[in-house]
């Protein structure tokens, strides 16, 4: 009888430690395998990444620095928040679309810069980005012009850069363009205020 409980205990050991390894399995995150497709219908936009080569440029005309904090608005599959962060600097996306926000974790994670680079799913008319020294964006027209009351409560030299489109009739400080070369085949100019 003694052999019989020690079995029974043994066997429920296994299964429980066979559970918790389960649990545990489980709780780790998995890479992401969401994969977007260029022109999916977003909450106000269509998903467009912005090329590489403007993302930089994007940065470098914001004259990001590492005591910046950059927060891109509708950030996608995190690639300026991401490249901001590669540059020593903190940056949070803002994202309405649940599954972009994890394949953005999972691509920060990747690079080396979750430590720096933040992603929450929001509505970005009701984030507070009040904090940002540099706002990035890609947007349509009209959403840009919804924001600008907010744009206008931001603290005096925080630096604004859009991806193509302006903000109606406000006139950006500078502009620069990506070309062919760079890799850059549409959407290819960016504007700072």
């Amino acid at each position: 009888m003694h052999a019989l409980l020690r079995t029974r205990r043994s066997l429920l050991a296994l299964l429980l430690s066979l559970c918790a390894g389960g649990a545990l399995a489980q709780a780790q995150p998995a890479p992401s395998t969401y994969e977007p497709s260029v022109g999916q219908v977003g909450k106000d936009v269509i998903w467009v990444p912005t090329p590489q080569a403007l993302v930089d440029k994007m940065l470098t005309m914001a004259k990001v620095a590492p005591n910046d904090y950059v927060i891109d608005l509708g950030s996608g599959d995190g690639r300026t928040v991401v490249t901001a962060a590669k540059r020593g600097v903190r940056a949070l996306g803002i994202e309405y679309n649940p599954d972009m926000v994890e394949l953005s974790k999972h691509n920060a994670q990747k690079e080396g810069v979750s430590d720096r680079a933040t992603f929450v799913k929001a509505d970005l008319f009701k984030s507070d980005f009040s904090k940002a020294t540099v706002i990035t964006m890609f947007l349509l027209p009209d959403i840009n012009l919804k924001l600008r009351p907010k744009i206008l409560d931001l603290k005096p030299g925080t630096r604004i850069v859009s991806n193509t489109f302006t903000m109606g009739e406000w006139s950006s400080d500078e502009s620069v363009n990506a070309d062919e070369k760079e890799g850059c085949q549409s959407y290819c100019v960016a504007y700072l205020w």
